[in-house]
């Protein structure tokens, strides 16, 4: 009759989850201590000095684990609470990277201008055909700025409701460009998280919440 090879006993026990070695836990701190103990050399004892240092060892591990813990806590209620703030933001109007103008009752969408520097800009208005049917301008300060379009065409009348778009130039005193991001507002449609980050639907177009300049 064959017999079977006889085992150490050291093995994982069936039904019990593998355990990652490479952790090591406070109960694992305290049973080494403790076994250095019991078998410390009776002629020569562990210095009170070491015996100290390894109990002070042990006491800022676990006040590290108890940090660890509650810090995570904490970034997850933030990141909750951040989450439901954002979701305010569907049907606000917020101003964001973008030429888009939206003709509504004779009332266009607000634009603006985030400029480097001061200096005057030439602005064109162009309909969804490409046309253009405005051209003014309008002065401009470092910084935000709202520019306002009338909603009028260059022969006075009001523009049709519809879709616009709007470019413009801005030079400075001395005749030098002066660079700039044009700016759109519009109704936030839609929100949606990527990478735990916020992003909102803008006139068809999607932003990070980071690229928002200005909620009205």
């Amino acid at each position: 009759m064959a017999i079977a090879g006889i085992t150490d006993g050291t093995g994982a026990v069936l039904g019990q989850a593998t355990r990652d070695i490479s952790q090591v836990s406070k109960l694992d701190f305290m049973a080494l201590l403790v076994a250095q103990i019991k078998n410390q050399d009776p002629t020569s004892p562990m210095d009170n000095a070491q015996f100290t240092s390894q109990i002070t060892q042990f006491s800022m591990l676990d006040q590290l684990e108890t940090m660890s813990q509650s810090m995570e806590d904490n970034v997850a209620v933030g990141t909750a609470i951040n989450n439901t703030a954002m979701l305010a933001l569907v049907g606000r109007n917020v101003t964001v990277e973008g030429n888009d103008i939206h003709m509504a009752a004779g009332k266009p969408s607000e634009t603006g201008i985030a400029a480097a520097g001061p200096g005057t800009a030439t602005v064109t208005i162009t309909d969804s055909l490409g046309h253009v049917v405005r051209t003014f301008n309008a002065p401009i300060a470092k910084g935000l700025n709202t520019v306002a379009w009338d909603g009028k065409l260059d022969d006075g009348t009001v523009a049709a409701d519809g879709e616009y778009s709007m470019s413009a130039v801005i030079k400075d005193r001395a005749g030098a460009d002066v660079t700039f991001t044009s700016l759109m507002t519009g109704s936030v449609s839609g929100l949606r998280y990527s990478d735990n980050q916020a992003v909102v639907t803008v006139n068809g177009e999607e932003f990070f919440v980071s690229e928002i300049y200005k909620v009205s």
